[in-house]
């Protein structure tokens, strides 16, 4: 489980296998819950940039592509600007960004690095 907290606008997120969930700690409940199978392109404000098999970046939407396969793996997670959250998944290759004062879900997904698999 992973945890990142955006102190200005009093929001815990906290990472776990089946997607993540926003806390209002003052309020102590539970804001917005995504899960595992979120469709990343269901939602027309998603950017999504997502390398192809030639290495190439591709930006676009609706490649019908989920959150998760079907258990969430997260690696770090950092705030910034108190608005976002960045969140890696190393075994996806990718960093999912969280609007964490709004909409509480996925804005932008961008490739990265994908982790090395131990020989």
């Amino acid at each position: 489980m992973l945890v990142a907290a955006s102190d200005q606008y009093r929001t815990y997120v906290v990472f776990h296998g089946s997607g993540y969930t926003v806390y209002n700690p003052q309020l102590c409940q539970v804001s917005h819950v995504v899960s595992a199978n979120f469709d990343l392109s269901s939602r027309r404000s998603i950017r999504l940039q997502l390398t192809s098999g030639s290495g190439h970046v591709t930006a676009g939407r609706g490649n019908g592509s989920s959150l998760c396969d079907v258990t969430c793996e997260w690696g770090d997670a950092v705030v910034v600007g108190n608005k976002f959250v960045y969140a890696s998944q190393p075994s996806r290759g990718r960093v999912i960004v969280i609007d964490v004062k709004d909409s509480h879900s996925p804005v932008e997904v961008s490739a990265s690095r994908r982790r090395q698999q131990p020989k």
